[in-house]
């Protein structure tokens, strides 16, 4: 078992890789009472096509992965949840672009809820009629998130900056896409992306290590599993389609969002950590609310509190998005163009600024310690191999100069987009 110590911080991670591939990273925190498990496969909905070995690929409707995250929880003769209750452990499960995760969080009877959830995760349970049943259940969320204006206006920003790609597909998938999945297509997709070897499991709070670990080589070995080579085929990235969309909405205040797809090689590990760490600083020296450039806005009421900007970095896609509540759209589109192109003047001798923003962030970031949920889910990098106290290290680590290359990267070929949605 390795072990990896964090002398600042006075944090110790344990990490064991099971005879099965089954990644384990225990966070041990004698002094709390409650105890957080969660269990990640590799496996979101970006992943709509992918190839066993030698067998032909094979394409997965858009939605699957959130599809086969509610499934899971569904046996044949119970609830998962049901148990976890029994237990006294809330339970719940999320999927996004990149991953799936299910989780439990406990003050007691630790060791058969940690069972329960490594069980029914990878004891999948399907039938037409729980299929079917389910999908009249997610057609129902699907139309209620085409209702939301935060979640049209983000996918309409999405879609023009990556057309015909799975990034611009909700994650809920569409109610065609979804009513094309079987039992048949769920337990394939299941062996894939949930053999132990794409399986990252967390465990945080108070517990025993050793009885954590037994306890997970005896349920694993329950399972008669086999590994298989998945390759994930991606689409190319298709060109730009257009610069500006409007889309009728029924809304009373106009938002809109702006967009720069980056493009660029693929990071991994540690690499990823550190270019969201300096672009999330970039986007608070150029853009936040501490800054002259935001400040006259909002005094012109050209911006208000709904002004939002956030980078993300997921897998092949690297983007910026922009959102905003405003009629003078056209005035903050011009805004937001002359600051990027003057992005270097903009920057400089902003480097008191710089180190102020980061002891900010640093603070944050430590106070999410105190939060068993926090160590287990803030990261955000867990398959990666990069946890919250990483990026805490790595943000002590990152300089002026860091910020200077990251413009760079960012803002020398950038081409900005913007969606709007109006009544």
């Amino acid at each position: 078992m390795l072990e990896k110590y964090y002398k600042q911080l006075k944090e110790k991670v344990l990490i064991e890789t099971m005879p099965d591939g089954l990644n384990v990273v225990m966070v041990q925190k004698p002094e709390y009472h409650k105890t957080f498990a969660v269990l990640t496969t590799d496996y979101g909905s970006l992943d709509e096509k992918y190839q066993i070995g030698h067998d032909s690929p094979k394409q997965i409707p858009a939605g699957t992965a959130h599809f086969l995250e509610h499934k899971l929880f569904e046996k044949e003769n119970e609830d998962a949840f049901t148990r976890f209750g029994q237990l006294g452990a809330d339970a719940n499960a999320f999927t996004n672009a990149y991953q799936t995760s299910y989780l439990f969080s406990t003050t007691q009877h630790v060791v058969p809820a940690l069972q329960h959830l490594l069980q029914f995760v990878q004891t999948p349970y399907f039938s037409d009629k729980t299929v079917a049943k389910e999908q009249g259940i997610i057609g129902q969320e699907i139309q209620m998130y085409q209702d939301d204006p935060n979640w049209a206006v983000y996918m309409g920003i999405l879609s023009m900056m990556y057309p015909d790609s799975p990034m611009a597909h909700d994650i809920a998938g569409t109610q065609q896409s979804i009513a094309t999945i079987t039992p048949e297509l769920l337990y394939d997709v299941h062996h894939a992306f949930y053999q132990p070897s794409q399986l990252t499991l967390q465990v945080i709070g108070h517990f025993d290590a050793h009885e954590i670990l037994e306890t997970i080589s005896q349920t694993q070995q329950s399972f008669s599993t086999t590994s298989s080579e998945i390759k994930r085929l991606v689409p190319n990235v298709q060109p730009l389609s257009s610069l500006s969309t409007t889309r009728q909405f029924n809304i009373s205040r106009p938002k809109v969002a702006f967009g720069i797809r980056i493009d660029g090689k693929l990071l991994n590990g540690t690499n990823i950590t550190k270019r969201t760490l300096a672009a999330d600083l970039l986007l608070d020296l150029l853009f936040g609310e501490q800054t002259d450039w935001y400040q006259k806005l909002y005094n012109e009421g050209i911006i208000d509190s709904e002004f939002d900007t956030s980078f993300d970095l997921i897998r092949e896609y690297q983007f910026i998005t922009i959102f905003a509540e405003t009629t003078a759209y056209q005035a903050l589109e011009k805004a937001i163009q002359t600051q990027i192109e003057q992005y270097r003047s903009a920057l400089k001798n902003q480097f008191l600024s710089f180190e102020r923003l980061k002891r900010a962030t640093i603070g944050e970031g430590i106070q999410r310690l105190n939060s068993l949920e926090n160590i287990a889910l803030r990261g955000d990098d867990a398959l990666s191999g990069v946890n919250l106290f990483d990026k805490i290290e790595l943000l002590q680590d990152l300089t002026f100069d860091d910020i200077l290359v990251t413009a760079d990267t960012i803002f020398q070929n950038a081409v900005l987009q913007r969606f709007v949605l109006q009544k």
